[in-house]
């Protein structure tokens, strides 16, 4: 049971850190610092590595204990304060997960923002519509009205 609250503990100081990350990557992506972006998630590679690793810990101590869920094997537990601690620990990490998820939902909407400007700014600077994938027969199968494709290698 030691082991499992070490775990708990461990992957939520991971997670918090993560989320710290994911907030200032927010707030570099609103700046559009594409540089610091960057840096920000090559800080969150290892960190996202260190969590697996524990889960995989954790799974296989769970697996010992012939339980493949913690929620499952906490309810079966006895009263106690490792009990306690526990289901704080697992409280906590769910309400760090919630604010995770909702920081990498609106980091990926900039994200996407941002890809889509990056598109509009070649099509400007080359002078090319991107046609259509599947056009009919009057608009000359879909040709860009250029005579060039967006990403045509003698541009």
């Amino acid at each position: 049971m030691k082991d499992i609250v070490d775990i708990l503990r461990q992957q939520l100081v991971l997670s918090k850190r993560l989320l710290e990350l994911a907030q200032a990557q927010r707030i570099e992506l609103v700046k559009t610092d594409a540089v610091a972006a960057r840096k920000l998630a090559s800080e969150m590679e290892p960190i996202l590595a260190n969590i697996n690793s524990l889960e995989k810990r954790k799974a296989e101590l769970l697996a010992n204990l012939g339980e493949d869920n913690l929620s499952t094997w906490l309810s079966k537990l006895p009263y106690s304060p490792d009990k306690k601690v526990l289901g704080t620990l697992i409280e906590n990490q769910e309400i760090v997960l919630r604010e995770l998820k909702k920081t990498n939902d609106s980091n990926q909407q900039y994200l996407d923002r941002h890809a889509k400007f990056i598109d509009y700014s070649i099509n400007v600077m080359t002078q090319t519509s991107a046609g259509v994938t599947y056009g009919t027969p009057g608009d000359d199968g879909g040709r860009p009205v250029q005579g060039r494709k967006m990403f045509e290698a003698g541009v």
